[in-house]
C-alpha cells in the first residue's frame, strides 16, 4: 500500500468536484466531455451511459408487463387531457401539498435523472421544491445536457398555434436522442407507478413529450408504439436500478450538487451491482 495514496473513490470525487464546477460556470459541454472522460479513460464512472436499450420490436418482458401497461395507459389518459390546460393548472394550484407530496417530487425527479444518466445524457441541473414553493405551484424539473433541441419544438409548436402548415416545423433529431429523450421523460411516472401504483400525472412531462413525436411528424399509431416501447425500456432500466434510484433520490433531498448526486448513483451500483 503506497502511503498517501488516493483510492478510486476519493479521485472519482475529486474529478466530480471538477465537473460541478464546469456545470455552475455554465460549461454543460465542458463538464460533458470530463464525464466521459471519467468513464473511458479512469474508468471510474462505470454507470454513464452503460445501459442499453432494447430493439423495437423485442418482446415484452412478461414479469414487468402488467406495470408497463399501467404506465402506457397513465401517458394516455394524461394526453386525453392535453384540451384541459387550465383546469388542469387551477387544479394544482389549489391543491394543498404535503410532505408526502414533496416526497413524491423527489422521487419523480430522482427517476428522471437516473435513466438519463444510465443513458448517457448527463443532468446539468435539477430543482425539488420545498413546501411553500410547491404551494405557489412550482414543481421540480431535471434539465439535461443534449436536450436543447426542445426550444426548437417549442418555437415550432407556435408555429402549429398560428396555423402554420405542420410540415414547416417539423424538425430533426436523431433517433438515439429521440430514444433517450423519450425514455427519460417517462422516468418519473414510471417511479410513481413502481412506488405507489399510480401516477398523480405530471402534465409537463407528457406535453413535451407529445410535442417532440408531433414535431417529429409521428401518427398516432406510431406515437402509441413508440411511447410503449420507451415505458418499456424504462421500465427495465429503473427495476433493475431501483437500489441506485433510492440513493440518489436521498442526495436529491438534500439538494446536494450533480456531482455528489452522481456519486450516490455510482457508489450504489458497485455495492449491490458489481
Amino acid at each position: 500500500m503506497v502511503i498517501g495514496a488516493k483510492s478510486p473513490v476519493d479521485r472519482r470525487r475529486k474529478a466530480l468536484e471538477r465537473v460541478n464546477k464546469e456545470l455552475s460556470r455554465g460549461k454543460y459541454e465542458t463538464a460533458l466531455s470530463l464525464v466521459k472522460q471519467l468513464k473511458g479513460k479512469h474508468g471510474c464512472l462505470s454507470a454513464f451511459a452503460s445501459a442499453k436499450l432494447l430493439p423495437k420490436k423485442s418482446p415484452v418482458i412478461d414479469t414487468l408487463g402488467e406495470l408497463i401497461d399501467s404506465v402506457s395507459r397513465s401517458f394516455e389518459s394524461v394526453s386525453a387531457e392535453a384540451n384541459s390546460v387550465r383546469n388542469f393548472q387551477e387544479h394544482k394550484a389549489i391543491t394543498s401539498p404535503s410532505e408526502e407530496d414533496w416526497f413524491a417530487v423527489v422521487q419523480h425527479e430522482s427517476g428522471h435523472f437516473l435513466v438519463g444518466y444510465l443513458l448517457g445524457v448527463l443532468p446539468r441541473r435539477y430543482e425539488i421544491p420545498n413546501l411553500e414553493a410547491m404551494r405557489d405551484n412550482v414543481t421540480g424539473r431535471v434539465e439535461f445536457v443534449g436536450f436543447e433541441f426542445l426550444k426548437q419544438v417549442g418555437a415550432a409548436n407556435q408555429f402549429m398555434k398560428d396555423d402554420v402548415d405542420l410540415s414547416v416545423s417539423q424538425g430533426y433529431i436523431s433517433s438515439k436522442t429521440l430514444n433517450n429523450f423519450s425514455c427519460v421523460i417517462l422516468g418519473g411516472m414510471v417511479t410513481e407507478h413502481m412506488l405507489f401504483g399510480y401516477s398523480e400525472g405530471f402534465y409537463s412531462d407528457v406535453v413535451k413529450l407529445n410535442n417532440v413525436l408531433q414535431w417529429r411528424g409521428f401518427t398516432e399509431m406510431e406515437k402509441a408504439a413508440h411511447i410503449r416501447w420507451a415505458a418499456s425500456n424504462t421500465v427495465s432500466l429503473l427495476h433493475s436500478y431501483n437500489e441506485a434510484r433510492v440513493s440518489l433520490a436521498k442526495a436529491m433531498a438534500k439538494a446536494k450538487p450533480i456531482g455528489a448526486c452522481i456519486e450516490a448513483i455510482e457508489s450504489a451500483i458497485s455495492r449491490h451491482y458489481m
